[in-house]
């Protein structure tokens, strides 16, 4: 369960050292957030998910060596009460619905990453929060 009193640790997975820079800036400007962890693969996401215990985690599908769909399981086996958000450049219906069938809590496509996003997270954590 989430603490109503502290911010959401929010983790980000993703092989692009620029995104993940830039939206580690976009999240930082919401209050109530707070980013714990960025990882650029998946051994280093499992590493820091094990250790940092992140509320939320934001998951690319598509890395090198281990992809988001390898991961995924991997993540929810480990965190079954971790919020997982699948934000990624690829939004195809084929994507979408094994991510969601394999633990995935939410599918947001990059591009509305600025309106999409910080809902989801919020909405995502108050149902971690209630369970």
């Amino acid at each position: 369960m989430i603490p109503v009193d502290r911010p959401i640790r929010v983790m980000l997975v993703d092989d692009s050292e620029a995104f993940l820079r830039a939206a580690v800036e976009f999240l930082e400007q919401h209050e109530g957030l707070s980013v714990v962890a960025t990882a650029r693969s998946g051994r280093e996401a499992l590493d820091q998910a094990l250790r940092l215990r992140p509320d939320v985690i934001l998951l690319e599908l598509e890395m090198a060596n281990l992809t988001g769909f390898e991961l995924l399981p991997q993540l929810r086996a480990m965190l079954p009460k971790a919020g997982i958000i699948i934000l990624t450049l690829y939004d195809f219906r084929g994507y979408r619905q094994v991510a969601l069938a394999n633990g995935a809590d939410e599918f947001i496509p990059k591009d509305e990453l600025v309106t999409d996003l910080v809902p989801a997270i919020k909405r995502i954590a108050q149902i971690k929060r209630e369970v």
